[in-house]
């Protein structure tokens, strides 16, 4: 056999024998060694609690029962299975009875301190202001002794006051709080300041939640999953504590409990004379308690998380049963694509021929993750090429697989996966243009080629960038990764790099961290990582989503620029049928895993082979189709904003941000006010200060007749019933340690007089009202697809039935066909309740099919409102003709238009 067909049989066998069985037995031992810390715990804890009928003898006890005196020191016999100490004591007597005494200080010491750091540091956070600064000073100054010092001062403080084993135990208890009072401070602090900003917490202040149930409902609830690992880490440090003071002298008095800390004291001169036993079983016992505790603290969290809860007898995903739920794609048994066209074998044809040139080819991968109940397959045998210079778009919804064979190719899959198949990779400066079979090959193997030769775009600027490092930093890193660079090299490379994605002052924001750029600026900083070693091959996943048209726009001509200069073969991921028709050379669609359609972009807009296509482009909203709402002109002004501005405080030295600029609007009842702009814009303010989760810096607001703007949470409280609010991010507003049903029914529990049961059966009526299954009260969040999620998140909303709908950016990040069944439903609703909605987006095909009106927001200014036809239709203004001209629409040809006349005008 040749050497590279044996490294290639050597490879497979790795993945797809070897690992998979590693992952197994790795599981299989963390199960283990679950169970052996909670034997290890209920073993001390028997112990403890049975010492006086399992000790032989007492702790102190130099003579047994009979009177007879144990006399010189003995070595371990039938008598005394531990032997004895000097002074005649038994051993295991005394190791039995130290178990006891760590059990009680264990315990005393974790509930204490968690019983006074816990309130403080949710207080602290939630709070803010000067009670923080004076906690968070007091508990650093504490944090600042030696732990063990501070437990010595405590110790001898303590001890005049102390008597007995219980005031001993006690003592020892309270010196040991002491340290744990500022850990468990600063982690239910921070936590606190994390998850107080969430939008499930906005979503209970919205509907009048009270500040004591949102810090206990809500914040509490989230931030308590530290919890346990804190406290099996508290405990273990608690036992070496104890014993650190026990053989210091410090701990409890010897004559009132067994403590093995002292044991080990008395036991140093015996271990210089050979006498081991006195020393070797009380360290034993202390190496096994911080064991067991260890091994739970470090899987009990997992145990206790509903977020790691799965439902047994479930085989499809609830990605997968929503898209079966609103496509209803009929595919006839064994038959997953139509017998193929002339033009699509002729397509074929040329793919095949382009085989042999291809960057990168793909050749039936398959991929399937190991679970409890089996293996799942994710992708199904999928074959594609893409040639140098090429742009191919791979489209599908979510759950189809494009993200995860897409990941097969750079080996970033889990271990849980088993990948099948080939992808080979042909590199302009490999020699001979030999093509690489990437599957199966090793993580050092495939480290030269990520991000050198095929280089990857993630879907997610904010998690894909590290928080705690300079963008220019990590652009740096990959160079130097790939190469003999030196820093200032490096850094010279990262501003060029910064500068060819057009992100303004390249020379300042190379030392911006990621969180003081935008979502498009962190997009373009990702960008800038990926061609930074002028890759072969770009995987680009959703680079566009939730992106500002216009900035939508600026990126994908940043990648057919990269396209034309560096003849970069570009896969780019997505679900916008928009950006495809504007980019893409050829599309494969998927679905359920499987490549269903492969052709031509112009030639798949026009004619669709398959039903999924056909119905997946039928989804798709587009600006400028007829039969759009009509104008509401009678009805009562339920939103009244007059003058409003908003202004943030600017840091030291720098002067106030102005959000809102002097904006004035109004909504009718039973009318839909579209507001659009650019992320900056001031549309978001706008929402939040109309519900109250913002004040004014001056004007007014207005909500059926009564102004809110200047009202407290106190004042505001009863009337939060008038308005509801659809956050952008359906799993962020959903509250993850609530069931569906708990987060639905809060508005009734918290604003009505409903019993349980009442809640319950309006809740099920809710669930029904946006067409989901009665029984998904019962569900948690994160079991649910992200259009399931957001009808959750529209029944809530409307729970109160209120007078205004505040929905922002409610399908931003949904897939075509659940935003367009989502759209469809809110259209209902809204027909049937008549309430006034005020909604926020940057897609204006969406805006198109669904607003009565709509207002144009840029820098905090409204700078054009009217009806939808004439804003849409006939703009006015500039900016609204720029935002207008850069929406893709899913049509090559009117987008290859276009590109032609902005070519021809410069």
């Amino acid at each position: 056999m040749a050497p590279a067909a044996e490294r290639s049989r050597r490879r497979r066998f790795v993945t797809t024998v070897l690992r998979p069985q590693l992952v197994r037995q790795s599981h299989g031992l963390q199960r283990f060694m679950l169970l052996l810390g909670f034997v290890l715990i209920a073993t001390f804890v028997l112990v403890a609690i049975f010492a006086p009928w399992l000790a032989p003898y007492g702790f102190n006890a130099d003579r047994g029962a009979d009177g007879v005196v144990f006399g010189t020191q003995q070595r371990p016999s039938a008598a005394h299975w531990f032997g004895t100490t000097v002074g005649g004591t038994d051993v295991l007597s005394r190791v039995i009875y130290g178990a006891r005494t760590a059990v009680q200080v264990i315990v005393l010491a974790v509930l204490l301190s968690s019983l006074v750091g816990v309130p403080l540091g949710l207080l602290s956070g939630f709070v803010g202001g000067a009670l923080d600064r004076v906690l968070v000073l007091v508990t650093d100054a504490l944090y600042a002794f030696p732990s063990l010092l501070l437990a010595i001062v405590v110790s001898i403080v303590l001890s005049g006051g102390s008597s007995g084993a219980a005031g001993g135990i006690l003592s020892a208890a309270i010196s040991i709080t002491v340290i744990f009072i500022p850990q468990y401070f600063r982690v239910i602090r921070n936590a606190t300041l994390a998850v107080k900003v969430e939008p499930y917490v906005d979503a209970a202040r919205v509907v009048g939640v009270r500040s004591p149930r949102i810090m206990f409902r809500h914040i509490f609830s989230n931030v308590a999953q530290n919890l346990p690992v804190i406290g099996t880490l508290n405990a273990s440090e608690a036992i070496l504590t104890l014993a650190g003071l026990g053989f210091l002298g410090f701990g409890i008095e010897p004559s009132a409990a067994a403590e093995w800390g002292y044991d080990l004291n008395k036991a140093l001169p015996d271990a210089s004379n050979g006498i081991w036993w006195t020393g070797m079983f009380p360290g034993i016992a202390i190496v096994l308690i911080v064991l067991g505790v260890t091994l739970v603290g470090e899987s009990i969290n997992d145990i206790l998380n509903p977020l790691l809860r799965t439902r047994g007898g479930e085989t499809t995903s609830a990605d997968e049963a929503e898209l079966e739920q609103i496509v209803e794609v009929l595919v006839e048994e064994g038959q997953t694509q139509p017998a193929a066209t002339p033009a699509e074998a002729a397509a074929a044809a040329a793919a095949e021929e382009s085989r042999r040139v291809a960057s990168l080819s793909l050749t039936d991968l398959s991929v399937s993750f190991r679970t409890d109940a089996g293996s799942v397959p994710a992708v199904r045998g999928i074959s594609f090429d893409v040639a140098p210079g090429e742009v191919l778009a791979i489209v599908g919804e979510s759950g189809s697989g494009k993200s995860v064979s897409s990941r097969a190719i750079l080996g970033l899959l889990p271990s849980t996966a088993t990948v099948d198949g080939s992808v080979r990779l042909r590199s302009a400066d490999v020699a001979d243009g030999e093509a690489r079979e990437l599957i199966g090959m090793l993580g050092r193997d495939l480290r030269p080629i990520r991000g050198d030769e095929v280089s990857m775009v993630f879907q997610e600027p904010s998690t894909a960038l590290n928080p705690v490092y300079t963008v220019g930093w990590q652009i740096a890193e990959g160079l130097r990764a790939h190469g003999d660079v030196s820093r200032s090299d490096a850094r010279a490379r990262a501003i060029e790099l910064l500068e060819l994605v057009g992100l303004p002052d390249p020379e300042q924001r190379v030392d911006y961290y990621p969180h003081q750029l935008s979502g498009g600026q962190k997009q373009r900083i990702v960008i800038a990582m990926a061609i930074a070693c002028d890759p072969d091959v770009i995987i680009a996943d959703e680079p566009t989503t939730a992106l500002d048209v216009t900035v939508q726009a600026s990126i994908l001509e940043l990648l057919l620029s990269l396209r034309e200069r560096l003849g970069t073969a570009i896969v780019l991921i997505t679900h916008n049928m928009g950006v495809v028709a504007d980019v893409a050379d050829r599309v494969a669609v998927m679905y359920r895993g499987e490549i269903v359609e492969q052709a031509p972009a112009a030639e798949l807009f026009e004619h669709p082979v398959h039903r999924y296509t056909q119905a997946l482009l039928e989804a798709v909203p587009h600006l400028g189709r007829a039969g759009g709402p009509g104008e509401v002109e009678n009805d009562e002004v339920v939103l009244d904003v007059r003058d409003l501005l908003v202004e943030f405080p600017g840091r030291i030295g720098q002067p106030a941000f102005r959000a809102v600029d002097d904006v004035s609007l109004t909504v009718r009842r039973g009318e839909v006010l579209a507001l659009v702009g650019e992320s900056g814009s001031g549309k978001s303010t706008i929402g939040r200060t109309t519900v109250g989760l913002q004040k004014p810096t001056s004007g007014t607001v207005t909500v059926s007749g009564t102004e809110i703007g200047s009202l407290g949470d106190r004042e505001l409280r009863p009337l939060r019933s008038r308005f509801g609010f659809v956050f952008q991010d359906p799993a962020a507003s959903l509250n993850p340690r609530m069931s569906i049903g708990d987060c639905i029914g809060e508005p009734l529990h918290v604003q009505t007089d409903l019993t349980a049961q009442q809640v319950r059966h309006r809740v099920e009526d809710l669930l029904e009202s946006v067409e989901l299954p009665r029984d998904f009260s019962q569900r948690f969040g994160h079991e649910l697809s992200g259009g399931q999620r957001q009808r959750v998140s529209l029944a809530r909303a409307l729970a109160l039935d209120p007078d205004l709908l505040i929905a922002d950016e409610p399908t931003s990040a949904l897939d075509v066909s659940v935003q367009a069944r989502v759209l469809e439903l809110f259209t209902e609703l809204q027909q049937r309740l008549r309430f006034a909605c005020l909604f926020i987006s940057h897609d204006l095909a969406v805006v198109d099919s669904l607003a009565n009106r709509v207002a144009v927001m840029q820098a905090g200014r409204l700078v054009e409102v009217g009806p939808r036809e004439q804003v849409l239709g006939a703009p006015q203004e500039g900016y609204t003709q720029r935002l207008i001209a850069a929406v893709p629409v899913p049509d090559p040809e009117e987008q290859r238009r276009r590109r032609a006349e902005r070519a021809a005008l410069g």
